[in-house]
């Protein structure tokens, strides 16, 4: 639990950093430039970020469950050339989605603004240049990750990357006033993204290497480099059937996925307008900034499920499941309800325009993500487990209900029958998961903090935020009192239940506290209780 807290806490940093950073990119845009050319950037990132979850072919799954598993086995050589099977494909994949995307730039850009398909064609195609390069990235911090390192994940990908995208849209308004240079500014951060990326997984392959070597270089252990067992053809077949049979499904999931969260802005510009694509992508804000403080908690719990499932510790498994439920849910609701309680106020930081058609779009998703981050992270569970064809299933039955309520709903409702569809989506794609999960593996997301944490989020960010607006009115100084008071009440809830909340494993990141409950490494577990079936 301790170290988990302290990956936890140092990804969390990086969620927050993120958040922020990726909402004041979006507060630039709406602000700088046209609602019309907002919407069409808009829309035009989208479909990068889907056509980037294409190309990465699942492979962040696959390397984070594959790549503990066989570092907690010590086979180094399995995991060093885990990492290319991965990366090849990927490269070659995303390389044909940037050629596909720069030939059909001027249709797509007709779906993306009709009205000006020029300057969406003139984005589309800067954009393209930099999807092998931002896949390449996603899969070498996902292989750190997999090294148990957060680290370079935080700095690289939730840092500067983001911060890197604000500074350069600021500056790209400032030389150039064609949408193109905002494109550029947008994806540029990735190509040193990679280099930094290629360097720290380069340094943690190296550093896993080092103990095998040194065992195999003394004492009994000792033996002539003739006969050591050299790679061959059978052992990397067997590695690549191994990670692709795993990692398969879970790339169509992925892209499941990703479209669930992106498509509904692309068919708003294409059924409605950019204008409400504008709109939709600020009342929506929020859940990217919600959807970073669970990322930040399953980022740090894969490497952690998948040793503890291949070593068969169920018991601490579902301990880690439940506590990591309470944890999304202690770090997520607080930011759900405030917005939900305060919707005109949030959509007032992007501009007047988008302050008045956003409102119940903002408020039914913010609702919706209450009970999805309830269910914990049970994809999660699901493919650590091994279960990604049911991941696939999960994701790829929200994603129908999603588009097919969209293409019903946005002609006739705009961008509240987009938000209807979302949260349908939403609840499908979490609630599936919960029953698999509880009858494969006798798992479940409730712990003994999770009602303390919901209850402690429901009472300070949304009944003394509604009792503020009820006795000091609804302008954003009402709010704003209610959210001091509610965070302030907040903070004194959680502390009081520290213990029921795990909160104690936090202690270790104090000055001069030692670590309470180390985790044990691999190093140290028996090899008689390892279960090396995959």
């Amino acid at each position: 639990m301790t170290r988990l807290a302290r990956g936890g806490a140092l990804s969390l940093a990086g969620a927050v950093c993120a958040g922020a950073l990726g909402l004041a990119l979006v507060v630039v845009v709406a602000h700088v430039y046209s609602q019309q050319v907002a919407g069409a950037f808009f829309a035009a990132t989208s479909l990068f970020v889907i056509l980037g979850a294409v190309s990465g072919l699942g492979s962040d799954a696959g390397l984070v469950r594959w790549l503990p598993r066989q570092l907690a086995l010590g086979d180094t050589v399995a995991a060093r050339r885990t990492v290319p099977i991965a990366l090849v494909p990927v490269m070659v994949t995303a390389s044909v989605a940037a050629i596909s995307v720069a030939a059909a730039a001027p249709w797509l850009a007709r779906l993306v603004d009709g009205g000006h398909p020029a300057e969406a064609a003139a984005m589309l195609r800067v954009l393209a240049v930099f999807l092998p390069i931002a896949a390449a990235q996603d899969a070498l911090l996902a292989a750190t990750r997999g090294h148990s390192a957060m680290r370079p994940t935080v700095l690289i990908e939730k840092m500067f990357r983001q911060a890197a995208q604000v500074a350069g849209v600021v500056i790209a308004s400032l030389v150039a006033d064609h949408p193109a240079a905002l494109a550029l500014a947008w994806g540029f951060p990735y190509l040193p993204g990679l280099v930094a990326a290629a360097m720290s997984y380069a340094r943690l392959a190296r550093r896993a290497a080092e103990p095998a070597a040194r065992s195999r270089g003394t004492g009994a252990a000792r033996r002539p480099a003739k006969d050591q067992p050299a790679p061959d053809r059978p052992a990397t077949a067997g590695l690549i059937r191994e990670f692709w049979s795993y990692t398969a499904p879970r790339a169509i999931a992925q892209i499941c996925q990703t479209a669930l969260q992106r498509a509904d802005i692309v068919l708003i510009a294409a059924l409605a307008s950019p204008l409400d694509a504008a709109i939709y992508t600020a009342a929506t804000r929020f859940m990217v900034i919600g959807q970073l403080g669970t990322q930040a908690v399953q980022q740090v719990m894969q490497p952690v499920i998948s040793r503890l499932l291949a070593l068969s510790d169920n018991a601490r498994a579902q301990r880690v499941f439940a506590l990591s439920t309470t944890w999304s849910i202690a770090l997520t609701w607080p930011v759900h309800l405030a917005v939900a309680t305060a919707a005109p106020t949030y959509l007032g930081f992007f501009g007047r325009e988008y302050a008045g058609a956003g409102q119940a779009a903002t408020v039914i998703l913010a609702l919706a993500m209450l009970v999805a981050t309830s269910s914990g992270p049970v994809d999660v569970m699901l493919l650590m487990a091994g279960r990604s064809g049911l991941s696939l299933a999960n994701n790829a039955a929200a994603l129908a209900v999603n588009l097919t309520l969209n293409v019903l709903l946005i002609p006739r409702y705009g961008i509240l029958g987009a938000a209807l569809a979302w949260a349908a989506a939403l609840i499908t794609r979490n609630l599936l998961p919960v029953v698999q999960v509880r009858r494969m593996l006798g798992m479940t997301p409730a712990g003994g903090g999770l009602l303390w944490a919901g209850s402690s989020a429901v009472l300070s960010f949304a009944v003394l935020p509604l009792l503020a607006r009820a006795l000091l009115g609804s302008g954003a100084a009402a709010a704003g009192a209610g959210l001091v008071c509610g965070a302030a009440v907040y903070l004194a809830l959680l502390w009081m239940g520290r213990g029921r909340l795990g909160l104690a494993a936090f202690t270790s990141l104090l000055p001069g506290r030692k670590p309470a409950e180390p985790v044990l490494a691999a190093a140290e577990v028996p090899m008689t209780t390892v279960d090396p079936r995959p």
